[in-house]
């Protein structure tokens, strides 16, 4: 389907029809549009012009909107999951409760745009300009990418975590473990295996089931039980205070760990969202 102005797509909008999703519009203009409501899923609105448009409600999530305009653009609770907006300007635009989970916005252009109460979990913004951009309330977690040294605190953001019933779902103790040791070995490199293995002591929760866990002079976490078993989520919510407190830890000697960390997506975070994927 394929659409080749403002004029026909709210034509078409004006008489009832809602639906156009996978439409390639590329460079379309649909400046001051009023399409709250459309569904764009999937859609290539690369380049497009969408200046003022009013987006309110719309889904335009796994969307192509690389260097797209949306200045100004009204998307108001619309859906972004996964959609591209690399290099795409959205300065001023009112982002107010949009679900971006998993949306790409590298090197694109947020300044003043309202991000308040947003669902930023899993987005990429790194790279992204935010300048006096409202982030209050906007959600984030581990997933999340952000340009190194940026705290999202200090823009009012709110971490959330991913783990939950249905998401830790079948997720292994030994599972855990693997991620566990691939940090470990990465600080090893720098540290050594004995300061490893002793922030590793000292960084953990004083929870009696987790001193059942030890790490040998080679950095190979060892357990009693059988690794095969299911991970509870309250045990998964151990690991991930653990290895956040152990990879803080072990930052004050390796500043970039946590960029390494994340660039490898080896947080326990990464782990429940690999096995959503």
């Amino acid at each position: 389907m394929i659409a080749s102005g403002v004029f026909e797509i709210q034509e078409r909008y004006n008489r009832g029809e809602r639906n156009f999703s996978k439409a390639q519009l590329r460079r379309v203009d649909l400046r001051n549009a009023q399409l709250r409501g459309i569904n764009l899923e999937g859609a290539d609105l690369s380049y497009a012009d969408l200046r003022d448009a009013d987006l309110s409600g719309a889904n335009l999530s796994r969307c192509y909107l690389n260097e797209a305009n949306l200045t100004g653009a009204n998307l108001t609770g619309a859906n972004l999951t996964g959609a591209y907006f690399i290099k795409a300007y959205l300065i001023r635009a009112n982002c107010h409760k949009v679900i971006a989970k998993d949306a790409n916005f590298t090197g694109s252009f947020l300044s003043k745009a309202n991000f308040s109460e947003a669902d930023l979990t899993g987005a990429i913004l790194s790279g992204a300009y935010l300048g006096n951009g409202v982030f209050q309330d906007a959600q984030y977690d581990g997933t999340t990418r952000l340009d190194r040294g940026l705290k999202p605190e200090s823009l009012g953001m709110k971490k959330v975590s991913v783990l939950n019933p249905s998401s830790t779902a079948k997720i292994t103790l030994g599972e855990v473990i693997i991620y566990f040791e691939a940090i470990a070995a990465i600080v090893s490199k720098y540290l050594g295996n004995t300061i490893t293995a002793k922030y590793f002591e000292e960084t953990r929760p004083e929870v009696e089931w987790l001193q059942n866990f030890s790490m040998d002079k080679k950095g190979k976490v060892h357990f009693p039980g059988n690794l095969a078993t299911p991970a509870t989520l309250l045990q998964l919510k151990w690991f991930e205070k653990w290895t956040d407190a152990f990879i803080k830890k072990c930052s004050l000697v390796i500043q970039d760990l946590p960029a390494i960390v994340e660039e490898k997506r080896l947080t326990v975070e990464d782990l429940v969202k690999s096995r959503i994927a």
